[in-house]
């Protein structure tokens, strides 16, 4: 599973680097990714919830509070081709 990091960035930079990092991501075969994005004022998990919403082939995945690592990441379901599919058409 892939972790993005955008905590302590401003808005604008963490836009980028998550639109980036997803679209590796989802070329790269993931299925999952967790969004490291922070606690504060909410500003980055709302722009990251935001983004995923805008995306067909992302879904956000609910976890119970007890089964959270951190309560400033969100998980994130990549719906795509399969690491075979890819492989055929990435060389």
């Amino acid at each position: 599973m892939r972790e993005i990091y955008i905590r302590k960035l401003h808005y604008e930079e963490a836009r980028i680097k998550l639109e980036r990092e997803i679209q590796d991501a989802f070329v790269e075969g993931e299925k999952y990714i967790e969004i490291v994005h922070g606690i504060g004022e909410g500003i980055l998990k709302k722009m990251t919830i935001d983004y995923v919403d805008s995306q067909d082939f992302l879904k956000l995945v609910e976890r119970p509070e007890f089964l959270r690592s951190n309560p400033g990441t969100t998980m994130v379901e990549i719906l795509g081709p399969s690491n075979e599919i890819l492989r055929k058409y990435i060389k």
